[in-house]
Order: C-alpha cells, then structure tokens, then sequence
C-alpha cells in the first residue's frame, strides 16, 4: 500500500513537470497585424438595436468605447 501511494506520488511530479515543460516551449503567435493604437478608427455604419443606421462620425470628438460581440451564445 505504501508503494502505491510513492508510485502515485512521482507519476503527479512527472505529469505536472511535463505539463510546466509544455507549457515553458509553447510559443505564442505574434500578431499578425500591427497595432492601431493611438490611430482614428475608420468610420462605419451599422444598425442599432430599433433598425436605424448608426455612423461612427457622428460621434467624432466624443470618447467611444466599441464593443464587439459574436452573433451568437
């Protein structure tokens, strides 16, 4: 019983090394665009919530904050 549980215990040291070892050689992707930060965003437009056309410019000069979601849950 004493051996099993030593056996269990290095099996759970190998497998959380080789995961910590997985995870040290993945490499993340760099971005495949450059950043846009500080740049004006293009204007668009799109229908709100009633069906009514929304343009971007009109709100020109004022902070935005856009919010994208997926089409679906």
């Amino acid at each position: 019983m004493r051996k099993l549980k030593w056996l269990l215990v290095i099996v759970a040291v190998l497998v959380v090394a080789a995961g910590v070892w997985i995870v040290y050689k993945i490499q993340v992707p760099k971005p495949q665009i450059a950043s846009a930060e500080g740049q004006p965003t293009p204007d668009f437009t799109l229908k709100d919530q009633d069906g009514n056309p929304f343009h971007l410019a009109d709100l020109r000069g004022n902070r935005v904050v856009l919010i994208f979601y997926r089409g679906y849950w």
